[in-house]
């Protein structure tokens, strides 16, 4: 008989590869699901798919994730918690009730950025609305199940996704922007690491299918870098001629706070192969460079 996983989430940037992964193998039934079939904030909503489809695994890879917007508008900050926070909790607790492990995944803004690197049992403390919308749905489901992985990632890269709601990789916006300049300036800082969404995926697999025991683990390619570093190697895998300028954080304010070097470290897991294999994989794969 067939395991049956749901993913939320499933038209963002890691929830279509998540999806493709798990219908690719015969021996899973895939339950896929995005916004407009499920809804995240509602214990009703959840509890009638997880009672219909009686999953063996529920992977949710949904997200807010407009960092500026829920840090200056108390409105969105309060649709952050319930999406990132109170929901995943609601789901957590419903798997509980059916001995169902959950997969979730959190950022790396859930530390401060001042220690510089950070292993899975470091101590968060978000500076941003965003960040403590993050660490908000990693305590909601520890207090409502034990059985669960808690997936802290960085930097998401992929195929856009085809959600509302998802945004277009750092990667993907420099290409864009490169067509109309010959100059780019970008942040030399904050520091972490980028993680290609088909990799993450694969080790999410990988995670539910060995298992590994349950618990909180950093997925991420190998390679911390800020953001200009990324940029200088993007041009140069893609062939794209342009002057990039490193500049600090200051000469594009934000309404809110970045760590300054939120680099995850991974002491649990195998480690993924460096972001720069991943990008030229990526590139070869949605570029005619």
């Amino acid at each position: 008989m067939n395991k049956r996983i749901i993913i939320i989430g499933s038209h963002g940037m890691l929830g279509q590869d998540l999806v493709k992964l798990f219908e690719k193998d015969t021996g899973w039934e895939v339950f896929a699901f995005d916004r407009g079939e499920i809804d995240i904030t509602s214990e009703d909503s959840l509890r009638k798919k997880i009672d219909e489809i009686d999953p063996s695994v529920v992977v949710n890879a949904t997200g807010y994730n407009a960092v500026d917007k829920c840090e200056s508008d108390e409105i969105e900050y309060e649709l952050a918690k319930k999406i990132n926070g109170y929901g995943p909790g609601k789901l957590a607790k419903i798997c509980k009730e059916n001995d169902i492990p959950i997969v979730h995944y959190v950022s790396d803004y859930i530390f401060d950025g001042e220690k510089g690197e950070y292993a899975e049992d470091d101590k968060p403390n978000p500076i941003s609305n965003y960040g403590r919308s993050k660490l908000l749905g990693e305590e909601e489901i520890k207090k409502n199940t034990d059985k669960y992985y808690l997936i802290r990632t960085s930097k998401l890269f992929g195929a856009p996704g085809r959600s509302a709601m998802s945004k277009r990789s750092f990667f993907d916006t420099m290409i864009h922007f490169s067509k109309d300049n010959s100059l780019m300036k970008i942040v030399d800082e904050e520091k972490s690491c980028f993680t290609y969404t088909p990799d993450l995926a694969l080790e999410t697999k990988k995670m539910i299918e060995e298992p590994v025991p349950f618990g909180v683990y950093h997925v991420i390619n190998e390679g911390p870098c800020t953001w200009y570093e990324a940029a200088v190697e993007l041009f140069k895998l893609a062939k794209i001629e342009v002057e990039v300028v490193p500049v600090p954080s200051s000469e594009f304010p934000r309404p809110a706070k970045r760590p300054r070097s939120s680099v995850l470290v991974n002491t649990k897991l195998k480690p993924l192969r460096n972001y720069k294999d991943a990008l030229q994989e990526y590139l070869d794969i949605n570029y005619n460079f």
